[in-house]
């Protein structure tokens, strides 16, 4: 679909085939951030497939620690003149990527890297403009943090504060990202809420990031990796070693429970920011509400237990529970009092 006129629009870059690649991929790397851009309105949904496609291919540069550093570094610089350059030919991209093996998803979107990144240039300029500096942050950011992590994989964390520092990079971020892209297709609102709305948008995307380190931690420690803040064990008295120890159970929990609190903190602004969009932006309003109130829910799964602190017993909600946010979503999204309703509901886990 070409992009919406009102916008600015260049003409697209992208063939069909690419365009047809970035929708059977989506769902096959993020299943629920697809099903919340099928929500949007057709003048956003290319613009965030195609933000959301670029961050997950930095994502992936970033993760796969299976790939060494020094191999990783140039794909990075490679990642970064692609997006600054919307002219720069994204074939030496897709040769470097093949060296990502990982999972199939997040493999097949490294090695066809030209579908997105044509996806991205036949945005308007005003949307291109609203996802490349995020995304060219979230990069840098990464790239920061990969050489700690390499150097020191369970102590790369000094506190809590380097730690909301990190969940910035990786997914505050996308919070910046969106709000220009959700005020350029609902021009009619004040600038006093405009200031209101980017003050709280970094937390959207922080909050969720928070659950989803809580949620992992044994998962992350298996693989070789470690979120938690080395003060924030320190002041436990524990060892990153001691954490999933379950002698040490009651530690490791109030180490886990500390970070939760932050995580609530920015999942209260995240439920501030859903709320502050008009009821005219509906489906803006749709787009955060399910993942907020899923984020939420496994955040109350995570501090009724003590799943994630052991091996394989990863903590999330139920199939049931996730069908049933997404069909009263649709009914609440237009009613303060309702929305509000809605995520208390989703916190106790009903």
């Amino acid at each position: 679909m070409p992009p919406d006129s009102t916008h600015g629009a260049a003409p697209s870059a992208a063939s069909p085939e690419d365009r047809a690649f970035c929708d059977e991929i989506l769902p096959r790397v993020s299943r629920t951030f697809a099903l919340s851009i099928s929500m949007l309105p057709e003048s956003l949904r290319d613009a965030v497939r195609a933000a959301y496609l670029l961050c997950r291919i930095v994502d992936t540069i970033e993760d796969d620690t299976s790939v060494p550093l020094e191999v990783r570094r140039p794909i990075f610089a490679e990642f970064d003149a692609l997006m600054r350059d919307d002219a720069r030919d994204p074939t030496a991209f897709e040769a470097s990527a093949e060296v990502f093996r990982g999972e199939w998803a997040e493999a097949a979107l490294c090695s066809r890297a030209g579908a997105t990144f044509r996806s991205f240039r036949g945005l308007s300029e005003a949307q291109r403009e609203a996802i490349r500096p995020s995304v060219l942050e979230m990069s840098h950011g990464m790239q920061q943090y990969v050489e700690r992590m390499v150097e020191a994989p369970l102590a790369s964390i000094a506190d809590l504060t380097d730690l909301e520092r990190y969940c910035y990079f990786v997914a505050g971020t996308v919070g910046e990202l969106l709000t220009p892209l959700f005020l350029l297709d609902n021009p009619g609102i004040s600038a006093e809420l405009e200031s209101s709305l980017r003050e709280r948008a970094v937390s959207f995307g922080l909050g969720l990031q928070l659950v989803n380190i809580v949620k992992d931690v044994a998962d992350d420690l298996e693989r070789g990796i470690c979120f938690v803040p080395r003060e924030l064990l320190s002041s436990f008295g524990l060892s990153v070693h001691e954490l999933l120890d379950e002698r040490q159970r009651e530690a490791g929990l109030a180490v886990v429970r500390a970070i939760c609190r932050v995580a609530r903190t920015h999942l209260e602004r995240a439920r501030e920011y859903t709320c502050l969009w008009p009821t005219s932006a509906s489906a803006v309003r749709l787009f955060c509400a399910v993942p907020l109130a899923l984020a939420l829910g496994t955040l109350g799964v995570v501090e009724q237990g003590d799943d994630t602190l052991r091996a394989g017993r990863n903590p999330k909600v139920s199939r049931e529970f996730v069908t049933r946010l997404i069909a009263d979503a649709q009914f609440v999204v237009r009613d303060d009092g309702q929305l509000l309703a809605y995520f208390e509901s989703a916190a106790r886990g009903e």
